[in-house]
């Protein structure tokens, strides 16, 4: 913290008390309009609810929200078309970022090697893909797992140095390199 910066806890507190106090005189309306041929057939009234919280509006699709401090557990499954010719390549990046958190790799460099991967795979599910980009991601990938194949990491074991051999000569084979 900065020499002479304070935080005046009593003004915050009093603020807060302020603000709260705006919200509770003027409380947040939502009017929720329902479609009357789908109900039992009785006019309905329009229904408003009052909120003196927070309230978080989401759009668009596949959102998701939590809220509170418990264990959250999320998915999403957003399948895609891999271009042709380019499916052999996808599965193998498929196979790396499965186990990239397995393989002996600095955080700095599985982090790269996960962006990096995720960008291919971003480009091989497109219409026409870019043949420069997935070459260049293509070499990354095998330059990070080269550093496996020779041991260069003490944590290397026989298995991972196994499966990055397998995985170079596969991404060679996928791209024709």
């Amino acid at each position: 913290m900065a020499k002479g910066l304070s935080i005046n806890k009593r003004a915050i507190a009093k603020m807060q008390k302020d603000i709260q106090r705006e919200f509770d005189k003027r409380p947040v309306e939502v009017p929720i309009k329902a479609d009357p041929t789908t109900g039992s057939g009785a006019s309905q009234q329009p229904t408003v609810n009052h909120y003196h919280a927070p309230v978080v509006t989401v759009n668009g699709d596949q959102a998701q929200v939590a809220w509170g401090d418990g264990t959250i557990n999320q998915q999403q499954e957003n399948v895609r078309q891999v271009a042709d010719g380019y499916q052999d390549l996808a599965r193998i990046v498929a196979d790396i970022l499965a186990k990239l958190d397995n393989l002996p790799l600095t955080d700095e460099d599985n982090q790269y090697a996960r962006e990096n991967a995720e960008a291919l795979m971003g480009e091989v599910v497109k219409a026409d893909p870019d043949k420069g980009v997935v070459r260049r991601g293509v070499i990354l990938l095998k330059g990070l797992l080269a550093s496996i194949t020779t041991g260069a990491n003490q944590a290397v074991t026989a298995e991972s140095a196994e499966f990055a051999r397998e995985a170079i000569e596969g991404l060679g084979k996928a791209v024709g390199s």
